[in-house]
């Protein structure tokens, strides 16, 4: 009998493995000899060395994919085409991983722990505070011992598989064979233009907004009502349920949501002031904005990205008729200023109540056209750059719109695009190192794909 080769050993050693991980599986870690008795709850679908992957591990990842898709469930094909995606990723992995052990590439158990410590500081972020964080852990029954030791049952092999990947791939694969030429990138424009979406019409606007100034008797009738809402929040009732039945706001069919959001976005200075100083679950007192009196909830904050939840009840101070006519009277004066040539960017400086726009001269920058309000499109539609509008109405007080540029719609052009098509000829160029690379690896270890 000739001599073995490593190839032929480490395959009987594969089919060993697997076969006792399946009789031990077989058995509920029974003897052998209980075989007859026991069921097959789980089976081997493919080989990489000596390590198994299992029907359970393929399962699990379909169900992630499905969950990342949004899908409960697909047609047989479909799953099908997915298990076969993720068995080859598993396979990637494995090969992977056989590579780092061969090459000494290891993760120290004091690294996991870093990632676990990480994780939970990721999540008291989230929280807002140390006593948010510590307010939940306590509402799940939980500890911060326990939570530990939580995270680092679920994350551990994880997180030694990923950081295995990443140290493996840096150290055998070249980043600088990724690098983009002009060349190149002009190339790929010429190539995938014709498929480009079109740019949408875009408009560069400035603005001056006069609010609406309400009467002492309308703030009062406001207050006596945000104050009433205020009372029955502290008494227990659910804040969304209020939002939904007495706010003024567009948001009041979502609970009076805003969704997570950087209070810079707002627009909105005293709002967001007195946002800013509530901790996760506080309610504030009644704020006066111009558009009224609110009550804000921030639920959930994460300071790595700056952002808040944020959910509020507004009760609007509903000017009456005089107050109108007043700030109409204010903004058609501002108009006529205008029209006898006063600049408009110093002009809305001085006059607009805008605070988002009225320190850049009104400018509201380039916006999709598309995107703008109804009303705000028809007084466009008409108007040539260097133009502004009549003096126009809304909610909460009257507008002046100056048309300072206009680009149609049409292909995007090559500096447009340059940075997403660097972006994605480098992810390309990887992906065909990676797996010219796993190619390599697979002629390097045994792999065995099993049917069912």
């Amino acid at each position: 009998m000739g001599q073995s080769t490593p190839k032929e050993i480490r395959r009987v050693r594969a089919l060993l493995a697997a076969c006792c991980l399946g009789l031990i599986l077989a058995t509920g870690g029974t003897a052998p000899g209980a075989l007859a008795q026991g069921e097959l709850v789980d089976r081997v679908v493919a080989v990489v060395e000596d390590d198994a992957i299992f029907q359970s591990d393929v399962d699990q990842a379909v169900r992630q994919v499905l969950f990342q898709k949004g899908a409960a469930g697909v047609g047989a094909a479909e799953r099908s085409a997915i298990e076969k995606q993720v068995i080859d990723e598993l396979i990637k992995n494995k090969l992977v991983i056989a590579k780092a052990n061969r090459l000494g590439i290891s993760v120290s158990f004091a690294e996991v722990e870093k990632a676990v410590d990480r994780a939970i500081e990721e999540n008291k972020k989230v929280m807002g505070s140390e006593q948010a964080f510590n307010r939940q852990l306590e509402a799940e029954g939980l500890t911060l011992d326990s939570l530990t030791k939580l995270y680092r049952e679920q994350i551990h092999n994880d997180l030694i598989k990923r950081m295995l990947v990443e140290r493996v791939i840096s150290r055998e694969i070249d980043r600088t064979a990724v690098d983009v030429s002009e060349d190149e990138l002009k190339r790929a424009y010429e190539e995938k233009k014709s498929g480009l979406s079109e740019r949408p019409a875009v408009v560069h606007l400035a603005t001056i907004f006069v609010g609406l100034e309400s009467s002492a008797p309308a703030r009062e009738k406001a207050k006596a009502l945000i104050d009433e809402i205020h009372r029955r929040v502290l008494a227990g009732e659910d804040f969304a349920s209020l939002a939904r039945e007495l706010s003024e706001d567009p948001s009041a069919e979502a609970g009076g949501n805003l969704g997570m959001l950087k209070l810079s976005d707002l627009g909105n200075r005293v709002f967001a002031d007195a946002a800013s100083k509530l901790a996760v679950g506080e309610v504030s007192e009644p704020v006066l904005t111009p558009f009224g009196y609110h009550l804000i909830n921030v639920t959930a904050a994460d300071s790595t990205k700056g952002e808040v939840e944020i959910r509020h009840i507004l009760i609007r101070v509903k000017a009456e008729d005089r107050d109108i006519e007043k700030v109409y009277q204010a903004a058609q004066d501002i108009h006529r200023r205008l029209s006898e040539g006063a600049p408009f960017d110093s002009t809305a400086v001085r006059y607009s109540t805008d605070a988002a726009s009225a320190g850049s001269g009104g400018d509201l920058g380039w916006l999709r056209e598309s995107e703008l309000p109804e009303f705000f499109r028809d007084v466009l539609r008409d108007m040539k750059p260097g133009e502004f509008s009549p003096v126009l109405r809304e909610p909460s007080g009257f507008r002046i719109v100056k048309l300072l540029e206009r680009d149609g719609a049409r292909a995007y052009n090559f500096e447009e695009v340059r940075e997403e098509l660097a972006r994605v000829l480098k992810q390309e160029k990887l992906e065909t190192l990676y797996d010219d690379y796993l190619g390599k690896l697979r002629n390097e270890f045994y792999v065995e794909e099993r049917t069912p």
